[in-house]
């Protein structure tokens, strides 16, 4: 089959964004089985080895959801200024650094502290670095890009959160902290440094394995399109959506930290751990589609729908007492779960652009973690005071609010991809043209000639006009026979 020059060479160079969206697959499913899905692993260590109450193991959740939330903002102006590289090796050092400490923490104050260095590096290698990697290489496979990768995060969950909590519950956390820090460093420095790329641009391609931009004429490369900061963090849109993504997500999180406990108290420590590998691969599962799904229908009507899954998957759980209960109730909250945490960072890109894409996601981010750490700390609060059943109805209903202020958003105006009006003309009316006179006092003058003849000369005054208003109303002379064919020049 032959296959023409321009597709196979376009085909070539799009295969550095496939190994670029490997490289951030490979980085979300280290952090998230590390980082985020371990949560609800380290909680119950904390309860069972240090004595902790679950609301106060649930705070130092929150608290590294607070700080990772807080760095994932300062992180979107850092990738502008530096290689992303760069910035998301030092969040693996800070990272490191605080799982390897997770495992000396003896009171409150110092499970504060550790979360706080653990939160923070997991902010500046998480959702923020790597999903505007994929933003900036992927345009108009967006969704599936975003999809693949973001999968990586219940691959996390499915593959290395179970063995964690596996190596925790026959020996601790104390013996086994540092070791998973030492994997998690050696790791994602390796997918960083070997697969990632900050952007096409730094390798002279475009975003979809497009052509280059062609200098050759010394003209700049087009910028980014997109929604300035200022204008996009303004708008209704992004407040409501910022507004309803809080309550959503806190609900969310909230659910995800605890449902490790809450089926081990239930059905055993066995039953907690198959439970978790369910939710995430539910959630691999559910995300692949959704991000099909993303391309055909639009983005506020399925995150909406996703929102009323997830709802009916909390009040599942928060009833179930059976093993077919919670595992009902963990499939329908999975797959909604991977869904929206891959929805908020598409459905800005595709409000606002990619100009300044990484800085409207990083606060979009911080202030969804409002409720992402107010979430486990609200359920651990309602569990302590009554039982888990509260706690779950209790974040089911937030869940609701939040879609109902999501709703108000409507859909994003787009700006970016209107086409500026043109500029008004200035109309502004000339001056007079007066003719200079001659040396010697002449009066200037043209002459006609009769089809080029220099001998049949004839002296003619004409009327000056400007913008068709005459300024001077000279009638021509000339002779009667007129030439039918004549030139005018000046003598």
């Amino acid at each position: 089959m032959n296959v023409p020059v321009a597709t196979a060479e376009r085909n070539q160079r799009f295969v550095r964004g496939w190994v670029v969206l490997t490289g951030v697959f490979l980085i979300m499913t280290i952090t998230s089985g590390f980082a985020f899905y371990s949560q609800g692993v380290f909680l119950k260590a904390l309860v069972d080895e240090q004595g902790f109450s679950t609301g106060m193991a649930g705070a130092g959740t929150g608290v590294f959801f607070g700080a990772s939330g807080l760095c994932g903002y300062f992180t979107g102006g850092l990738i502008n200024r530096f290689d992303v590289r760069w910035v998301m090796t030092f969040g693996t050092v800070v990272s490191s650094v605080g799982l390897a400490l997770l495992g000396q923490v003896r009171n409150e104050w110092q499970m504060f502290a550790v979360m706080i260095v653990f939160g923070a590096g997991f902010g500046l290698t998480g959702l923020v670095p790597t999903t505007t990697v994929v933003t900036r290489w992927f345009q108009y496979r967006r969704s599936v890009a975003l999809a693949i990768a973001s999968t990586g995060l219940s691959l996390g969950g499915a593959l290395i959160a179970p063995q964690i909590g596996r190596l925790i519950n026959a020996d601790s956390l104390v013996r086994w902290a540092f070791p998973f820090a030492v994997v998690f460093f050696i790791s994602v420095l390796l997918a960083t440094w070997l697969l990632v790329v900050a952007s096409p641009q730094s390798v002279g391609l475009e975003a979809d394995g497009a052509a280059p931009h062609d200098s050759s004429d010394g003209t700049p490369p087009p910028p980014p399109i997109g929604t300035p900061f200022a204008e996009a963090v303004r708008s209704r849109f992004f407040v409501l959506l910022s507004i309803g993504f809080v309550l959503v997500m806190g609900s969310q999180v909230g659910a995800i930290q605890h449902v490790y406990k809450l089926t081990s108290d239930r059905l055993g420590v066995a039953a907690a751990g198959t439970a978790l590998a369910v939710l995430a691969v539910t959630s691999i599962v559910a995300r692949l589609c959704g991000g099909l799904a993303a391309v055909k229908i639009p983005l506020r009507y399925l995150a909406m729908f996703l929102v009323g899954v997830q709802v009916c998957g909390l009040c599942i759980l928060a009833v179930a007492d059976t093993g077919l209960e919670v595992l009902a109730g963990i499939i329908v909250l999975g797959s909604a779960m991977g869904n929206l945490l891959m929805l908020h960072p598409l459905i800005l890109a595709d409000a606002f652009g990619v100009r300044d894409y990484s800085r409207i996601y990083g606060l979009g981010s911080l202030l969804m973690i409002t409720g992402v750490g107010t979430g486990p700390l609200l359920v651990g609060v309602l569990h302590d005071l009554y039982d888990y059943r509260t706690g779950f109805f209790a974040i089911a209903v937030i869940a609701i609010v939040g879609l109902t202020v999501y709703s108000f958003g409507g859909a994003p105006a787009r700006d970016y991809l209107r086409t500026p009006p043109p500029s008004p003309v200035q109309r502004t009316r000339p001056a007079p043209i007066a003719p200079r006179p001659l040396a010697g006092g002449h009066r200037p003058v043209v002459a006609i000639a009769r089809n080029g003849a220099a001998a049949d000369r004839h002296e003619a005054l004409i009327g000056a006009s400007a913008n068709g208003a005459d300024d001077r109303d000279i009638p021509l002379i000339r002779p009667r026979g007129a030439p039918e064919v004549w030139s005018v020049e000046p003598v």
